[in-house]
């Protein structure tokens, strides 16, 4: 195995209670009772999710309760000729957003909300469920249909969320690009999306070009300062009637959202998706309904969708507004706002070095970076001046996946320099070794066999 350092001892291992109570380990045991299957350890489980595909994400489907409206009548419908192109669930009718809104909790916020420098603003979910049907019927209004294409020029705040899943709620396709995304890229993606309706950001500075008849929403509002008008506000939305949340099923491979790592979109599909965050986010990264999970990320990013789908899981996601690095707020923000995982960039957490004040970080059990791996050092940093007893993730999102290949199990130690894992159900034909495979650009010569999640190219 290729390490930075030869580990001589871990920087951090789970304890038992840890162990035993965490989603991976009930995931095993829930195996054990209802299919008699017994794992070793992680490696045993991991091999057996590779070995079996169609046992492996039936069970991922039945533990995580994935709920359909119609009966599938088969789990993997391989394709002979390229196997990228594997059907799934075929006959399933699911929609994303009801999944989220299952968990909604008269006793609990949806989510939270922090721009930088301000107070925390909670968002209930009888307030979310209320803007989400709300814009999810202005959007039906606006002519927009399961399968037409919305975009967002949005950055990450509590709009971007709640337009996101009025999208989703009724079957249309979702694509986001960040307000500083230059105006050439913009209509480049818009002309190749052909959107019905385009958000955008009283920030923005100049529109996109669009096709004619395309609906523009001021988000929050016109700026009188901003040199361009829209069709609607989002504040006329808000003001119409609520009718109650309605959803529109989709197949298994009804495309969720767009995504661009060139002009040209891959489009991921709302089963694929919808699964490989349930298994990454609960048995992987283990959370759970009573925890706060901060993922500080740009809104045009793998990560913000793995912020929202964090609502999947019962748990409650802080979107937070800002670079993070003004006079330590974005550390002040996790302890003082006790936040138990945390997620960054690797090149992010390499500049906090500088400003990190004296926390205790009493509620904090997780960091995780999400692009690059760390160096050995930095593992070190993180146990000497963050907290030691803490469990450090590395995962390697790509937004053509929509997800990583590698991450962390909480009932595996952490050494320096390393990945902990390949996760459940990927295979690395090229990479068998987990630390080389996080190195690589994506490709998918780097599977040895399909994943729900693999996005297609219209």
């Amino acid at each position: 195995m290729i390490l930075d350092r030869v580990p001589l001892k871990p920087l951090w291992a789970p304890s038992r209670s840890v162990v035993e109570q965490s989603n991976l380990k009930k995931f095993q045991n829930w195996l054990f009772v209802k299919k008699g299957l017994y794992f070793r350890d992680y490696h045993d489980l991991w091999d057996w999710s590779v070995t079996d595909i169609e046992d492996f994400w039936e069970s991922i489907w039945s533990f995580c309760d994935v709920k359909t409206h119609s009966l599938y009548w088969d789990v993997v419908v391989p394709d002979k000729k390229n196997w990228a192109r594997t059907k799934w669930f075929t006959g399933a009718t699911i929609n994303y957003a009801e999944h989220i809104f299952r968990h909604k909790n008269a006793n609990k916020p949806a989510f939270l909300y922090q721009n930088e420098g301000e107070p925390l603003r909670e968002f209930s979910w009888k307030e979310l469920e209320k803007h989400v049907a709300t814009v999810a019927t202005s959007l039906r209004h606006m002519g927009v249909s399961e399968g037409d294409n919305v975009m967002g020029i949005l950055p990450n705040i509590p709009q971007a969320v709640i337009a996101f899943l009025a999208v989703h709620a009724i079957g249309a396709v979702w694509s986001i690009s960040s307000p500083s995304t230059d105006v050439k890229t913009l209509s480049e993606r818009a002309k190749v999306l052909a959107p019905k309706v385009v958000f955008v950001h009283h920030s923005v500075r100049q529109l996109p070009s669009l096709k004619h008849g395309t609906i523009t929403v001021a988000v929050p509002s016109n700026d009188e300062a901003s040199p361009w008008h829209t069709t609607d506000t989002w504040s006329s939305l808000l003001k119409m009637p609520s009718p109650p949340l309605e959803f529109t099923y989709v197949s298994f491979e009804h495309p969720l959202w767009a995504s661009f790592s060139t002009n040209v979109p891959v489009f991921h599909t709302t089963g694929g998706i919808l699964l490989e965050h349930l298994k990454l986010l609960t048995i992987h990264q283990n959370f759970k309904g009573s925890d706060r999970i901060l993922w500080h990320t740009p809104s045009d990013t793998t990560t913000w969708q793995l912020s929202v789908s964090t609502l999947l899981t019962g748990a409650t996601p802080v979107f937070y507004q800002g670079d993070g690095l003004q006079k330590g707020h974005l550390w002040e923000s996790i302890d003082r706002n006790k936040i138990n995982h945390f997620g960054c960039s690797t090149a992010f957490l390499a500049t906090l070095k500088t400003s990190l004040p004296n926390f205790k970080f009493n509620s904090l059990q997780s960091i995780t970076t999400y692009d690059a791996p760390l160096l050995a050092e930095e593992f070190e940093w993180v146990y000497q001046h963050v907290k030691k007893d803490v469990w450090l993730v590395g995962l390697s999102t790509h937004p053509y996946l929509g997800s990583s290949l590698v991450g962390g199990s909480p009932t595996l130690p952490v050494f320096a320099g390393e990945t902990q894992c390949i996760l459940l159900g990927c295979k690395s034909a090229t990479f068998p070794d987990k630390s080389q495979l996080v190195r690589q650009p994506w490709s998918n010569d780097l599977l040895a066999q399909p994943l729900p999640s693999i996005p297609f190219a219209k």
